[in-house]
């Protein structure tokens, strides 16, 4: 008995209509009030892109956030505190700034579905305030990482793009490294994407 119809059709009491009745209404608003929240908290839309090249993987991301580009540039060089909110991020901490080159150890896991695969790396980031961020592995899990940012204002927010070539050793995942390079990226500029237009909203 699932509809107030099959009620009316098959029960023999009105209580057990009126139980029906009221379970209906109920699903009917937490469906409403799931749909409010969904919009509420909906994610910045985003577009990732990988393609095999030689022994690395080429990544690009983009967004169109709603934010100005000050508060995006304040959340993407807030390195310390980017185990926040980057997902399998267990740690981020400055170990060294000389001008505009920052030092930066990280450590937290590559996810495949159920798999995961350890990863500890410093990164050496150059700074260029307020809109570009460059960044290379120089020790840790991975063979080589190159990756840059760029943040571009618009009239109706600011444009975060990156890009990056990332040659994991992930020899595990075999033929499936490139997706499982994408699934890794595309989870953490999503979390990114969403941090910023989230500290963004609370300035306003």
């Amino acid at each position: 008995m699932s509809t107030i119809a099959d009620c009316r059709r098959f029960a023999t009491t009105t209580g057990a209509c009126a139980r029906v009745a009221r379970r209906a209404l109920t699903m009917a608003m937490a469906m409403v009030m799931a749909m409010g929240v969904a919009q509420a908290g909906a994610a910045a839309t985003i577009d990732v892109t990988a393609e095999r090249r030689g022994e690395g993987v080429e990544i690009h991301a983009h967004a169109l956030l709603g934010a100005d580009a000050a508060s995006a540039w304040r959340v993407l060089t807030d390195y310390d505190r980017y185990a926040e909110f980057i997902p399998d991020l267990r740690m981020s901490r400055v170990i060294a700034r000389r001008g505009t080159t920052v030092t930066v150890e990280q450590a937290g896991d590559a996810r495949l579905w159920l798999l995961r695969t350890p990863l500890d790396i410093t990164f050496e980031i150059t700074e260029s305030p307020p809109y570009g961020v460059q960044s290379r592995a120089v020790a840790g899990s991975l063979r080589a990482l190159e990756s840059r940012y760029l943040l571009t204002p618009a009239s109706s927010g600011v444009h975060l793009d990156y890009t990056g070539d990332i040659a994991s050793g992930f020899e595990r995942f075999g033929h499936i490294e490139q997706y499982a390079v994408r699934h890794n990226v595309a989870r953490q500029f999503q979390a990114l994407a969403d941090e910023i237009e989230r500290r963004a909203a609370g300035r306003r």
